[in-house]
């Protein structure tokens, strides 16, 4: 049956930067680290939670795509920094996934927690930077 639904990384107002596009998408981030968390909760076998991390970085990795695309079609002058900021934060889960995939880590809370903290530091601390550049240039 399962352990009861726990959301280890709930949606507010604090991560909206109002800008559509990224919201949703943040959002959407979210949810994925959600599911995962509580395949893990619910002892799911390593291809259901390998899968769900693997859908996780694509779905990272189109985010970051999109977000780039927008910033480099508006002139975003630190550009390149965010892009090494999305460089990083890939990396870092990549090598998660496949230090678990390999054995050589486990997939535990912690591991999860690494990735909402990995995703609230995308958006707190790196997109909250571009947001009011893309609002001024009229972004919605």
């Amino acid at each position: 049956m399962g352990t009861p639904h726990e959301v280890l990384f709930p949606w507010d107002d604090q991560y909206c930067l109002g800008i559509s596009f990224a919201d949703v998408q943040h959002q959407q981030l979210a949810d994925s680290i959600n599911r995962l968390h509580q395949a893990l909760l619910d002892g799911r076998e390593k291809i259901v939670i390998g899968r769900a991390l693997e859908e996780l970085i694509t779905y990272s990795k189109a985010h970051f795509a999109a977000e780039e695309k927008v910033l480099l079609s508006y002139g975003y002058p630190d550009f390149l920094s965010h892009h090494s900021e999305h460089e990083c934060l890939a990396y870092a889960v990549l090598e998660l996934y496949q230090k678990i995939m390999s054995g050589e880590v486990r997939l535990n809370t912690f591991a999860v927690t690494f990735l909402k903290d990995w995703l609230r530091e995308e958006i707190l601390r790196a997109d909250t930077k571009f947001a009011p550049f893309l609002k001024g240039k009229g972004v919605p």
